[in-house]
């Protein structure tokens, strides 16, 4: 991002060099999980279920990956068979999580159902106060504006419209 919020971000220039070493890079994966899954296989034949602290230093160096992975990608190979690149796997949380407790899940879906779904139309701004006020008189911390947009958002388009009198 360039930081500046007027001035609009221009998609990455990359030369044929970086596509073609991005291009190697990925072919390259294959070899490479082909390499840690044969280094994997070889050190569970030698060292059997316990492996040794020595075992798993020498897999971390060889492998160039934290103590933490190398147990991660023992634990994959061997409930599968095969070792998947750290770099496939997700980062955060899954799209859709909650993780808000149910008291303020309620007291959200509760102003938004008799406060902001009304013919008088209420700004969003109102409904982000009116539930910080609710959250502030039963002295829980109040929700992030983006946590109760994506509620407003959950609820069907018909519906709100519908309900605040808008046009579809």
């Amino acid at each position: 991002m360039s930081g500046n919020l007027l001035e609009p971000e221009r998609p990455a220039v990359t030369s044929p060099q970086t596509a073609i070493e991005s291009a190697e890079r990925r072919s390259r994966r294959p070899e490479e999980e082909r390499r840690r899954e044969e280094m994997i296989r070889e050190l569970l034949t030698r060292e059997g279920e316990r492996l040794s602290q020595g075992a798993i230093q020498d897999l971390t160096r060889d492998l160039g990956v934290s103590r933490a992975t190398a147990y991660r990608m023992i634990k994959t190979f061997r409930s599968c068979g095969a070792v998947t690149s750290p770099f496939t796997r997700p980062v955060g949380r899954p799209k859709g999580a909650r993780v808000l407790d149910t008291t303020r899940e309620t007291l959200i879906r509760d102003a938004i159902e008799n406060f902001y779904l009304q013919p008088a139309r209420p700004k969003f701004s109102q409904l982000v106060r009116e539930i910080s006020k609710r959250c502030l008189k039963e002295r829980l911390p109040a929700p992030n504006w983006r946590t109760i947009k994506a509620r407003v958002h959950d609820i069907d388009v018909e519906t709100r419209a519908r309900r605040r009198s808008e046009p579809v």
